[in-house]
């Protein structure tokens, strides 16, 4: 059995809890380190659950597939966030900014123009 089991609705129901407060942090904070530690601690979860699946008796295959499954679209959905986020500092990084820019800003801003058009350009 998984020490962190999303089929008890116990738990799900505090990830969603976190989830949603970790994100309201970050939205208010202007900032994206929050939403990246979130992805991070659900990319752990997902691994150390995949390697309880191989190592797993046949009883629990189909608790720690769930688990896994949840845990995929908890990545997924915390990755959306960090993209948001992301948006939402570099915004607020350029209409903080004032006054003339020099050359190696003005690079810096060719190159992170916005998290989002990365992932969008190419769909």
């Amino acid at each position: 059995m998984p020490i962190i089991d999303f089929t008890q609705p116990f738990y799900l129901i505090a990830a969603i809890v976190l989830f949603l407060l970790c994100l309201y942090l970050a939205r208010n904070n202007k900032s994206n380190t929050v939403t990246c530690i979130m992805l991070l601690c659900f990319l752990a979860i997902l691994v150390c659950h995949t390697v309880e699946l191989t190592l797993s008796t046949l009883e629990s295959v189909n608790t720690l597939a769930t688990c896994v499954l949840v845990d995929e679209i908890f990545t997924l959905i915390s990755f959306l966030a960090f993209l948001w986020t992301d948006k939402i500092q570099s915004d607020s990084m350029k209409s903080n900014k004032s006054g003339k820019k020099n050359k190696k800003e003005k690079l810096e801003d060719k190159t992170i123009e916005d998290g989002l058009d990365i992932l969008w350009k190419k769909v």
